[in-house]
C-alpha cells in the first residue's frame, strides 16, 4: 500500500529476493493513477489569526494539512455570518484573506472556512476582532483672526494627516494640509493670503493610516475690515480762552481716536491727542493752539489687533485772538502794617484766568469813582494772579478791578470791588495813657459824689 500520494501518475516495477538476498530480475514496468478521495475536510495545522488591522481593513491567517479554498464568513453579531464573506478559490495550505470596507470602530465576529478538492467543508470556531477607531477631531476654532490671516486651532486623534478646506462659500475651493500624530494633540494651520472683511467657510478632514478622509463639520469666520477713516470734519470753537478745533470722523470698525496736529512751518512742535477708546464714531477737541496760525493734521487710530488706519493730512488756520481773558475766583484780603501814627494798612488781592495773562490792579479812595492809580503791570503771563497794594490808610474806603491782557492784547476787567482797610493799632504808650485816663475818670466820678 503507497500513501500520503498526490493526484499524478506513478509507475512501479518489481522483484523477488530470498533469505540471503539474493534477488531476480525487475518485472516490466506498470502504471497506476491514485484516483481515491478524501472524505473528511482538511485539519487546521495553526489556528486562525487577526494580522493587520486598521479603521476598515483586516487580514485574517490559517494553515490547514492539505490544500484547499479559502473563505472567511463575517459580520457584527456573534453566530451571525451571513452579512459578509469573502473568498478565495486557489487551494493552497497556507490561506489569508482581507476583509475591506468595514466600519471604524466597531466590533467582528468570523469563522475561516476551506473545502478540499473532495468537496470536504471544514470550518474554524468563532473568533473576534475590533477595527481601529475612526479619526476624530475636536474644540475646532478660529483663532488669531486678522486682516488676511487666521489660525485654524483642533486637537485631532488616530489620524495621520489633517486637511483644512475654505473658502468663501461652502464649497470651499483651497485647503492647507500637514502632518499629525495618532495621540490626542492640538494642532494649528495658518491660513494667508485672505481677502479682509470677508466671511469664510472651513471645516477639517482628517485621514486614517491609509489615506481613508473622515470630512469635518463646516464653521466660518469673518476676517478683520481693514480699518478705514472717512468724513473728517474741522470746526473751529468760537469763545474759547485759547484756539480750539473741534475735530469729529467716522470709521469703519471701532479703533482708537489718534490725532497728530502741529504748526505746518514747525513739525518738530507736533503733539498728539489720543484717546484709546475702540469706537466707530470719533470726536476730539484740540485746544491751546496759536491764534491766527497755519496747522497741519493728521487724524489714525488702531483696531483691536493693532491694524492702523492712516487719513490723509488736513491743513488749517486758525482765527485772530479777540477774546479778553476770563477772571474768576476775585479775592481781597486788607492788612494792617505797624502801629500808631506810622500804621499803614495794604490789600492783597488775588484772582484766576481761563488763559496765560498778565497781572495789574486798578484802585481809588471811596466806593465809586475814577480808579486814579494802578499797579505795575506784572508781564508774566500765567493763570494765577497775585498783587499787593501797599501804603494804603487804615480805617479807609478803597474800590478796585483786576486787570489781566493775554499775549494777543486782549484785556479783562473784573467787577468794582469795595474794601475798607483795616483800624490801626494804638502803641502801647497810648495804650497806657488810654486805661490810665479811664482809671483817674472813675475815681474822680467817685469825689464828685
Amino acid at each position: 500500500m503507497d500513501t500520503g500520494l498526490s493526484q499524478i501518475t506513478y509507475y512501479y516495477k518489481i522483484r523477488a529476493c530470498d533469505s540471503a538476498n539474493n534477488c531476480g530480475a525487475f518485472s516490466s514496468a506498470v502504471s497506476l493513477y491514485p484516483d481515491g478521495k478524501y472524505t473528511t475536510a482538511a485539519p487546521l495545522v495553526g489556528e486562525p489569526e487577526v494580522g493587520e488591522i486598521t479603521t476598515k481593513k483586516a487580514e485574517v491567517d490559517w494553515t490547514t494539512s492539505r490544500t484547499a479554498d479559502s473563505k472567511v464568513a463575517y459580520g457584527t453579531a456573534s453566530g451571525d455570518y451571513f452579512d459578509e464573506e469573502v473568498g478565495n478559490s486557489d487551494q493552497v495550505t497556507v490561506h489569508s484573506l482581507t476583509l475591506n470596507n468595514l466600519s471604524p470602530g466597531a466590533t467582528y465576529y468570523f469563522v475561516a472556512k476551506w473545502t478540499d478538492e473532495d468537496g470536504n467543508l471544514g470550518s474554524s470556531e468563532e473568533y473576534t476582532f475590533a477595527t481601529d477607531p475612526a479619526p476624530t477631531a475636536k474644540e475646532v476654532k478660529a483663532v488669531s483672526i486678522g486682516l488676511d490671516t487666521v489660525n485654524i486651532q483642533f486637537t485631532s486623534k488616530d489620524a495621520s494627516k489633517a486637511k483644512v478646506y475654505y473658502g468663501t462659500t461652502t464649497a470651499f475651493g483651497g485647503y492647507s494640509e500637514m502632518g499629525v500624530g495618532t495621540a490626542e494633540s492640538t494642532y494649528t494651520v495658518q491660513l494667508t493670503g485672505l481677502a479682509d472683511g470677508t466671511k469664510y467657510y472651513y471645516k477639517v478632514s482628517l485621514f486614517d493610516s491609509e489615506n481613508n478622509e473622515y470630512e469635518g463639520d463646516t464653521y466660518s469666520f469673518e476676517t478683520l475690515p481693514r480699518p478705514r477713516i472717512d468724513l473728517v470734519k474741522l470746526q473751529q470753537v468760537k469763545g474759547t480762552a485759547t484756539g480750539t478745533i473741534l475735530v469729529t470722523w467716522v470709521t469703519n470698525t471701532p479703533i482708537s481716536s489718534i490725532i497728530t496736529y502741529y504748526p505746518s512751518a514747525n513739525p518738530s512742535a507736533a503733539q498728539d491727542n489720543i484717546d484709546v477708546k475702540l469706537v466707530t464714531a470719533h470726536r476730539a477737541l484740540i485746544s491751546g493752539l496759536l491764534p491766527n496760525t497755519a496747522y497741519t493734521m493728521v487724524v489714525k487710530g488702531r483696531d483691536k489687533v493693532g491694524n492702523e488706519a492712516v487719513a490723509s493730512a488736513q491743513t488749517f488756520s486758525t482765527a485772530s485772538d479777540t477774546r479778553p481773558p476770563s477772571i474768576a475766583n476775585l479775592k481781597v484780603e486788607p492788612v494792617i502794617l505797624g502801629v500808631g501814627e506810622e500804621a499803614t494798612a495794604q490789600l492783597v488781592v488775588s484772582w484766576d484766568t481761563d488763559e496765560l495773562s498778565t497781572s495789574q490792579v486798578a484802585y481809588g479812595e471811596g466806593s465809586g469813582g475814577s480808579l486814579g492809580s494802578k499797579t505795575q503791570q506784572d508781564s508774566n503771563r500765567t493763570f494765577n494772579h497775585l498783587v499787593v497794594i501797599s501804603n494804603l490808610q487804615p480805617s479807609k474806603v478803597y474800590h478796585l478791578k483786576a486787570l489781566s491782557m493775554d499775549e494777543a492784547s486782549n484785556e479783562a476787567t473784573s467787577v468794582d470791588r469795595v474794601v475798607i482797610t483795616p483800624k490801626e493799632t494804638k502803641s502801647a504808650l497810648n495804650l497806657v495813657v488810654s486805661n490810665l485816663s479811664q482809671a483817674f475818670g472813675f475815681l474822680g466820678g467817685i469825689a464828685g459824689n
